[in-house]
């Protein structure tokens, strides 16, 4: 049986990454967040790369309301070898320590490994991966089409890009230790609207 692992995760996710065409990543960070894009990419890489087994999207063990983001099953018995839950956030939702929407990620993130634990069974690896958007600078007129467009010029505002990652990348990291071992590392999501754009990802492995 194949053992999932975050090394093997984190591979997954970096194939995903690649798979998007020049600048589609940054167009979809920056018009929405790209959750979703990016875990159904991982799904279809798992999927496809790992003998034995099958990857679901919005699985359930029993068909309730309580769904995982992303689950890999055995094959032949449909036991679930891990499930990950996915979060999408920007750099400028982490800037400062104990502002609300860090504690609201934090709490989310938390909620969902814990709806993982009791959903999975005794032998399920359960994982919870974050994915935070960082633009390189505002947009250059504010435009619905970049959804965050003004939280992204007032948080740059205050602060410089390298200084707001390193920022947000410190208290993400420390934050989620707390809850289980971490690995991390960035996607190059390429340029749109006139901004460079990097996906920093956390993915947490839960004791």
């Amino acid at each position: 049986m194949v053992e999932i692992t975050a090394q093997l995760l984190t591979r997954a996710l970096h194939r995903a990454g690649e798979s998007f065409t020049p600048n589609e990543l940054a167009y979809l960070a920056l018009t929405s967040k790209p959750e979703h894009p990016v875990r159904d990419r991982m799904a279809w890489v798992l999927h496809t790369d790992l003998p034995g087994c099958v990857t679901a999207r919005e699985w359930s063990p029993n068909g309730d309301r309580a769904r995982a983001d992303l689950a890999i099953l055995d094959e032949s018995s449909h036991e679930a070898l891990a499930l990950v839950e996915t979060k999408a956030a920007y750099t400028f939702d982490f800037a400062q320590e104990g502002q609300q929407t860090v504690e609201k990620y934090l709490r989310n993130i938390a909620d969902d490994l814990d709806k993982a634990r009791a959903a999975g069974g005794s032998r399920t690896r359960i994982f919870a991966l974050l994915l935070l958007t960082h633009p390189a600078s505002a947009p250059v007129q504010l435009t619905p089409v970049v959804k965050y467009g003004p939280e992204i010029a007032r948080s740059l505002r205050r602060r410089s890009a390298t200084d707001l990652a390193d920022a947000a990348r410190e208290i993400v990291g420390r934050r989620l230790n707390a809850m289980g071992s971490v690995r991390d590392g960035t996607l190059p999501a390429g340029t749109a609207f006139g901004i460079d754009v990097v996906i920093n990802y956390f993915l947490v492995s839960a004791e």
